[in-house]
């Protein structure tokens, strides 16, 4: 991957909008980003890395603060960066989620966008792009922090971490996540299956005292012993007895049952047959009174038909009489009809003679609506008079508003063309101006360079202050430790031989002397010291010396560090406070000076950038002249033809009036609209009437028809009468009820009763003769039949046997059945323990293996698996980190295993060939820290590009770190990023470094004002 240009917009400290366009530096791929402390030069690689993954080059920047804080809410914060991978390029642009401009408000939350073109398409969803740029980079995120950005402090962390978080860091590089996802369940599994070890013994245990066997002491025994095989063994023997017990019992409660059963049924059988004979003499008793209801029964029937006969005769009595009526109201009607026709026929006469006079009044009309079509035409031509002079009028204005037009066009005109010629002379002037702003913003360099380092010489002559005092004090202490020590050496000898007596013993040789007796021990005085106490005078002495020694060599290394730069900037030490003074204030002028350049360039730019507008102006405003020119002389044509037009309308207008005879139209129409409603009015009358006369014909034709039918229907109807009374006699004859058939009649709740009762009884007869017959044939199938008290006290007998046998075989079910389910569940918890204690030995061991132990130095698979990653980035390391150190030092991995028992196997260590001991990482200076991490850094960038099959990253960005250097160190650092260089990868650092400044050619400048950041390639 190779960038080819980035825009900021609103970006960071960028208020507004910046272009890198890195193509420029294809002949110095190694370019310096240099600007002051908080100018946004990290901001340029946040920008990079947001474009690609979404996220910022460091931990401590969140891509919901990227706006920039200059910025209006109204401006959009935007990143889009093109780069080149391969033979192909692409273009990404995303937005992060802010307050924007508005569409219909001023402003708007925006959510975070993104447009990604690949080969001629465009992704918009944020995930799916994500996506797609890692799976054309070939890097995930942390990857790409690794080998192409190297934010600050992420050098010293990668050296100096431990196992644990080298781990970490690997895992994410190298993705053996899996590896570890491994070892975790292997870790799980082992734990499961000793979880089920342990309930296992515990449920054998439970299922131990549950055996329903009493006083077996061999069964106690074997339990006792946990022998779970005899146990089984008696179980099974103990089950197969109660078996056969149980197999007996139930055979012979079988038995009883049956007897039981045979005995109740017989029983059952008497008491029925006794119940359906009481039942059969009931139902005899009953027998006459039935007979009765049911003679009743049939004479209610015979009576109700002569009812129904009587009632059809009486009905056809009453359609007779009402028929009669009918046909008297109908020759009623016929007789009112026909004199009402008579009525309308002589108005009808006397209508039609006034619509003979219609066409005469209908003539009259049409003359009328001449005259009316004369006075239209007099109107209209008045009409087209008006028009004629509203167009003149019209015309006349806009002919004045074009000649004033005109005027105005040609003053415009003269303005633009002065104003084309003093462009014309403004360009030289602005060439002038941007040479002059050139020079300045070097001068300007120039005195900020000279300036920051006149300030490192301030603070390092307060530090030197500092440690001057430092200096005194150090050396007061260590003198009075050096005369106390001298002191306490002078108390301590002279008391030398009190010393020595105090560990003489009477009858043992003095080591001095040889006497074994001691008459005249040697005593000494009050200040004497012990030799434990002269040892901490010594102690003391020997650290604030080398206190001293330090603080001398501090100051003295500061003192040179001064001079030597004094030296550089061509001052004395004592001028560096007046120097940097007005060095600043020289600054300040210049930026000041720069300022004022940067708006007369912005001014006389923008009025340059309105030159061609301009010249389109004049050619449009010329052109427009000549348009309106033409309106003009079509304006003037215009009136002329409307005033010729007016007259010939007057003269029309003038011929017309002389032919009209009427005082007005209205009075012409009023006269038309009298003779409509005449014509209206009688056609109305004559239709109204001829209705009339239609409607009373067919009236009278229906009437006559009327009285046709109701006359045939009177005949039929008292013939249907005679028969009726015919059939009423003969019913009468025939059921011998006579003239009081009535009588026999019954109520309707009476009759349904007697029928219900009646068919009640019948079913009854039938189904008691039916139940009779049954018992007689069941009690045929008994041998003997015998007592019904016989049978019950032989019942009470049997059910007492069966009782007691039930009792004893319900306690030898519950027993059998809770040793079989012990049995049962004693080889399955056994089974399954077996299985479990099998793959427990598997899964245990394997786990203590991946995870690490004290066996395996607490290495787990997932770290030996990194740390042959680990061997590879320190044998790519320690290419350039030889070279960097005048092949002094050589990363190495630390095998010897580390205090406790933590993770171990990723750490590291140096070698140094000028004493040939290996030492701590931690043990190295500033310098040496920073090449080793350099050089770790690129050589993990190395290992990776080999392990994704080659990725090619063509790209480095490396920020601060170089402060820490010497100037052979420094020459050394940079000599392999130019190796880098060479070998076609572009290489970016950010340095506050001077000398870096004259080393490398290429810089891209940041420039920090209180409106906001701006940034330019310098080469």
């Amino acid at each position: 991957m190779r960038p080819l240009k980035l825009v900021m917009n609103a970006f960071g400290p960028y208020k507004g909008k910046v272009e890198i366009d890195f193509t420029q530096l294809a002949q110095s791929s190694l370019f310096l980003v240099s600007g002051p402390t908080g100018a946004g030069k990290t901001t340029i690689f946040d920008a990079i890395a947001y474009a690609l993954f979404d996220s910022a080059s460091g931990d401590s920047r969140q891509k919901d603060t990227f706006k920039s804080q200059f910025a209006k809410d109204t401006d959009l914060c935007y990143v889009e960066l093109e780069f080149e991978l391969g033979e192909k390029r692409y273009f990404i642009r995303r937005e992060p989620t802010q307050t924007g401009p508005g569409t219909r408000s001023k402003t708007k939350q925006i959510q975070s966008n993104v447009e990604f073109h690949k080969d001629g398409k465009v992704t918009t969803k944020v995930k799916e792009a994500n996506d797609e740029i890692q799976e054309i980079l070939g890097l995930t995120y942390d990857q790409f922090r690794q080998i192409v950005m190297l934010p600050q402090g992420s050098f010293k962390k990668m050296l100096e971490s431990n196992s644990g978080d080298k781990e970490i860091i690997f895992r994410n590089i190298f993705q053996t996540k899996q590896i570890e996802q491994f070892q975790e369940k292997l870790k799980n599994k082992a734990k499961v299956l000793e979880d089920q070890r342990k309930s296992h013994a515990q449920a054998i245990k439970q299922v131990f005292s549950s055996i329903a066997i009493e006083d077996n002491e061999v069964l106690d025994k074997a339990i006792e012993q946990h022998d779970v095989e005899k146990t089984v063994a008696i179980l099974e023997e103990s089950i197969d007895k109660e078996e056969k017990e149980l197999a007996a019992a139930k055979e012979k409660i079988s038995h009883y049952q049956n007897e039981l059963k045979l005995y109740d049924q017989v029983i059952g059988w008497l008491e029925q047959q006794e119940k359906y004979i009481n039942e059969k003499n009931e139902l005899n008793a009953r027998e006459d009174t039935i007979k009765q209801k049911e003679s009743a029964v049939q004479k209610h029937t015979e009576a109700i038909k002569i009812v129904e006969s009587k009632n059809l005769v009486d009905e056809t009595e009453y359609q007779i009489h009402k028929q009669r009526a009918q046909l008297e109201e109908l020759r009623e009607t016929q007789a009112e009809l026909i004199e009402k026709e008579k009525t309308e026929s002589a108005k009808l006469e006397a209508v039609k003679e006034d619509l003979n006079h219609l066409a005469l009044v209908r003539a009259e009309i049409t003359k009328l609506n001449d005259e009316w079509k004369v006075f239209d035409q007099v109107e209209e031509k008045e009409q087209l008079i008006k028009q004629q002079e509203k167009t003149i009028q019209e015309k006349q204005e806009t002919c004045e508003n074009l000649n004033e037009v005109l005027v105005e066009v040609g003053k415009e005109t003269e303005k633009i063309e002065t104003d084309l010629k003093l462009i014309a002379d403004l360009k030289s002037k602005l060439e002038d101006l941007k040479a002059t702003t050139a020079t300045s913003k070097e001068t300007l360099q120039r005195v900020s360079n000279r300036n920051e380092e006149l300030n490192r010489i301030c603070t390092l002559q307060k530090e030197e202050a500092e440690f001057k005092k430092t200096y005194i004090e150090v050396k007061s202490a260590k003198e009075k430790a050096y005369h106390e020590l001298i002191k306490g050496k002078a108390a301590y000898y002279s008391n030398l031989a009190s010393v020595l007596a105090k560990e003489l013993v009477e009858g043992e040789p003095c080591a001095v002397c040889g006497s074994v007796h001691h008459p005249a021990k040697a005593t000494g005085d009050k200040e004497s010291l012990t030799k434990e106490e002269l040892e901490v005078l010594e102690q003391a002495e020997t650290e604030t010396n080398t206190r001293f020694t330090q603080i001398s060599a501090k100051l003295e290394n500061l003192t040179i560090d001064i001079q030597s730069r004094s030296a550089r900037l061509e001052i004395a030490p004592s001028e560096t406070d007046a120097a940097f003074n007005k060095g600043i204030t020289e600054e300040q002028e210049l930026q000041n000076q720069l300022q004022v350049f940067k708006k007369e360039l912005e001014t006389g730019e923008k009025q340059v950038s309105e030159e061609a507008d301009l010249k389109q102006k004049l050619e449009e405003l010329r052109k427009e002249e000549s348009r309106m020119r033409t309106d003009f002389q079509k304006c003037e044509s215009t009136i002329d033809f409307a005033t010729e037009r007016k007259q010939e309308l007057i003269e029309e207008q003038v011929k017309l009036k002389g032919q009209m005879d009427a005082e007005s139209k209205q009075a012409i129409q009023q006269a038309i609209k009298e003779k409509e409603q005449y014509i209206q009015t009688t056609e109305n009358t004559h239709r109204t009437l001829q209705n009339s006369m239609s409607i009373l014909k067919s009236e009278l034709a229906s009437t006559r028809t009327a009285i046709e039918l109701t006359e045939s229907q009177l005949v039929e109807t008292t013939a249907k009468k005679e028969q009726l009374i015919k059939k009423f006699e003969q019913l009468k004859e025939t059921s011998q009820l006579g003239e009081a058939f009535a009588e026999y009649v019954l109520e309707e709740v009476e009759k349904e009763t007697f029928i219900k009762e009646i068919e009640e009884y019948r079913t009854a007869v039938l189904v008691n003769q039916d139940r009779i017959k049954q018992i007689e044939e069941n009690l045929k199938t008994v041998d003997s039949i015998k007592e019904k008290s016989v049978y019950e006290v032989e019942i009470v007998q049997i059910k007492t046997q069966a009782s007691e046998l039930e009792t004893q075989r319900d306690k030898l079910l519950t027993s059998s059945s809770q040793n079989k389910r012990a049995a049962e569940a004693i080889q399955d918890y056994q089974k399954q323990s077996s299985q479990v204690e099998k793959e427990y030995q598997l899964y245990g061991a394997l786990s203590t293996l991946a995870n690490g132990s004290k066996e395996t130095d607490y290495i787990s698979f997932e770290r030996y698996v990194l740390g042959i990653y680990f061997e590879e980035i320190l044998m790519a390391a320690n290419q350039r980190f030889s070279q960097m150190t005048n092949h002094r030092y050589e990363l190495q991995r630390q095998l010897e295993k580390g205090k406790g028992s933590g993770k171990q196997g990723l750490d590291m260590e140096v070698f140094d060939h000028y004493t040939g001991k290996t030492r701590s990482v931690h043990t190295l200076s500033g310098g040496e820290t920073f090449k080793a991490s350099l050089a770790l850094a690129l050589g993990l960038s190395d290992v990776i590009q080999n392990q994704n099959g080659g990725v090619s990253v063509d790209t480095l960005f490396v920020d601060e770190g170089f402060g820490t250097l010497d100037s052979d160190s420094l020459d050394m650092a940079v000599q392999t990023l130019l190796d880098l260089h060479q070998k076609g990868r572009l290489v970016g650092i950010i340095s506050h470094v001077d000398e870096l400044k004259t080393r490398i050619p290429a810089h891209i400048i940041v420039e920090k004002t209180a409106t906001g950041s701006t940034a330019y390639i310098q080469k």
